[in-house]
């Protein structure tokens, strides 16, 4: 296969994966999660919170018999990443005093489950596949990503069906920033759980109101200042080190 078929194939894999989840996303569920929502008299969030894990599903559906990507559940289990699970868990502890806890459960579960399969799992996966076949190079790592972040965070443009411009556009350039630790914690680890986990914590923190005191405040400022750290550090990292997930992919194709 010559590199211009090879480029041709990621492209038109990644359109097709695109255009196949808006539409069955934003047309087919949206209408029947529509028709539930008055039939069922359901709230706004639960009918939210459907259409997000329907979401979900049609991603793992779409890449099961489209694209094909390999997705990486395995943890390695080092003592770094056991630090990781554990400052997780002590960053949500001093929230789930929360008023509106199961509100807040639910918005994490939105947020770290489908989105992290469909962009980061499924989108980066691809991308890094096709530019990490050569070997491993920094620079390619590194492009993979922004090129898979940028179009995650450009398909947000689609709401502008329902919502304003200026509404869509701070929305698509936050998750193109959230993104990035997202992404840094994947390739790091080689392990979607962790971005998941990254993400879950991130919406979790964002929507629990009313906990209680000083600790939960400190908990909020420390995890914001981890997630900088984190892109900075293991961006500087992989200069000379090759993360984990790259070294799976490689492995695959070798």
């Amino acid at each position: 296969m010559t590199e211009q078929t090879t480029f041709k194939k990621l492209i038109t894999l990644t359109i097709s994966f695109i255009v196949l989840d808006l539409v069955v996303q934003h047309i087919m569920v949206y209408q029947a999660v529509n028709w539930a929502f008055y039939q069922f008299n359901l709230d706004q969030f639960t009918a939210q919170f459907i259409s997000k894990m329907t979401e979900l599903i049609v991603v793992l559906g779409i890449n099961a018999f489209v694209t094909k990507q390999k997705i990486y559940l395995k943890p390695r289990f080092t003592w770094l990443e056991a630090l990781y699970w554990l400052f997780m868990v002590a960053v949500v502890i001093p929230f789930l005093s929360a008023d509106n806890l199961l509100e807040a459960l639910g918005t994490g579960l939105m947020g770290g489950f489908p989105e992290e399969f469909l962009a980061r799992a499924v989108l980066m996966g691809m991308f890094l596949t096709y530019l990490l076949k050569g070997g491993y190079h920094r620079h390619q790592l590194v492009k993979g990503i922004l090129y898979a972040d940028l179009a995650f965070a450009l398909m947000h443009f689609t709401n502008l069906t329902h919502a304003p411009f200026s509404y869509v556009l701070v929305q698509s350039v936050l998750a193109f920033i959230a993104g990035l630790a997202y992404a840094a914690i994947y390739v790091q680890t080689g392990n979607i759980w962790s971005a998941v986990a990254l993400h879950f914590v991130d919406d979790f923190v964002l929507t629990a109101n009313a906990a209680t005191g000083d600790l939960a405040m400190y908990a909020n400022a420390a995890f914001s200042y981890f997630k900088i750290v984190l892109v900075i550090a293991l961006f500087l990292y992989w200069k000379k080190h090759e993360p984990e997930l790259s070294r799976r992919i490689r492995h695959i194709n070798d």
